[in-house]
């Protein structure tokens, strides 16, 4: 990609990097857009992942693309890389010496879609209650603006 002057407007494709900005801005391009559906986004130097489920364009040498195999819950999946907590000090490739060898035992793909379904809902909960707790910091700001005048 050469053109770095990215857009605010949200509506277009969004251009990701390795970094803990995730989304660098927005384009209208329609030329190396990733839009096979789900994947998880592994930054080979920090080791940060992140479930994508919407087109994007990378920005990063350092991105991973990692994909489901057949009978692999791909959420399910990050999860797990989650769970585990990676993450490294040092500037060094580790996606090929340490994530890929890895070994998982997975459970059958229908219990892999229960759990990823049941840990979906609880961050969508986390997601509604940050927002009520946005609103109720804005809401008290609001009370003490008024009445302190």
């Amino acid at each position: 990609m050469t053109d770095t002057d990215y857009s605010s407007d949200n509506s277009l494709i969004p251009v990701l990097t390795a970094n803990k900005a995730f989304i660098l801005g927005y384009i209208n391009e329609n030329f190396g857009i990733y839009d096979k559906g789900e994947c998880i986004i592994f930054d080979d130097f920090t080791m940060d992942t992140k479930f994508v489920d919407f087109q994007f364009k990378v920005k990063s040498s350092a991105i991973k693309i990692l994909t489901a195999k057949a009978d692999v819950n791909l959420k399910f999946i990050f999860e797990y890389l989650s769970f585990l907590g990676l993450s490294s000090n040092e500037h060094k490739r580790h996606y090929i010496s340490e994530i890929e060898p890895m070994q998982i035992s997975l459970p059958e793909y229908y219990k892999q879609s229960q759990v990823s379904n049941i840990l979906s809902g609880i961050d969508e909960k986390i997601k509604n209650e940050l927002g009520v707790h946005k609103l109720l910091i804005k809401q008290k700001q609001y009370l003490l603006a008024n009445l302190f005048i």
